[in-house]
């Protein structure tokens, strides 16, 4: 199945603002070249430590957040403002699905980007079942119906369940320093390799997806949904 970006409209939902660049930043570049319309979904903003740099706060994070989605030619809504980060696993699930469930029915998009359920960070997990519940199966007739439904993955592997086994590419030759670019635009979460969100970690893992389906750089999905008109 190819991905086809043009003339669609794409929505990233991300548990907190960097990981739609971990996991989609390439998609990113290639959708502000061709002009695709791009909605990115942050669940979560708020204070939290930083080992190596103290902390960062909600203000700070929005801060960021404009100068990427400024860059990357999106626009983007935030559920929670300075609240329940690393957290979203203790509130009730229908607080996250309802707004996304209202997003999707006011931006009707082609192609829907959810991240990896099986991390290690709570907010990851909570958000992830969160959207497998606002993208359940209903009458197509009932509400907006998405074609295409990946899950894109995080720089972490740390986990003794399931791994990240992708079975769809994006090939991204020529975009790896506008991925690379959009991170570093999140000042506070930029570090020296090897830290796993370095421009130099990036690359390699840009690399490593693109040689698995013989190409110098790709991005890599696992699809949960891909619907044949």
């Amino acid at each position: 199945m190819t991905l086809n970006l043009k003339d669609k409209k794409v929505l990233i939902i991300s548990p907190h603002p960097d990981d739609e660049i971990i996991g989609c930043g390439g998609l990113i570049a290639k959708c502000k070249e061709l002009d695709t319309e791009i909605k990115v979904i942050y669940v979560c903003t708020g204070e939290s430590r930083q080992l190596a740099s103290g902390s960062t706060n909600s203000e700070s994070r929005i801060n960021e957040i404009n100068k990427v989605s400024s860059y990357g030619n999106f626009k983007y809504q935030i559920i929670f403002e300075n609240k329940y980060f690393v957290e979203l696993d203790s509130i009730p699930q229908k607080k996250i699905v309802d707004p996304i469930e209202d997003i999707i029915e006011e931006f009707k998009p082609n192609i829907i980007l959810i991240p990896f359920g099986e991390s290690y960070n709570q907010d990851h997990r909570a958000t992830f079942t969160a959207c497998m519940t606002a993208l359940r199966p209903t009458p197509q007739n009932l509400r907006h119906f998405t074609d295409t439904v990946l899950v894109y993955e995080e720089p972490y592997v740390w986990t003794i369940k399931d791994i990240f086994q992708p079975n769809i590419y994006l090939n991204i030759e020529g975009f790896e320093d506008e991925k690379v670019k959009l991170m570093t635009l999140y000042k506070s979460q930029d570090r020296q390799f090897p830290f796993a969100r370095s421009g130099e970690n990036l690359k390699a893992r840009m690399k490593i997806r693109g040689s698995e389906v013989g190409l110098k750089s790709a991005e890599a999905y696992t699809m949960l949904r891909g619907f044949m008109k």
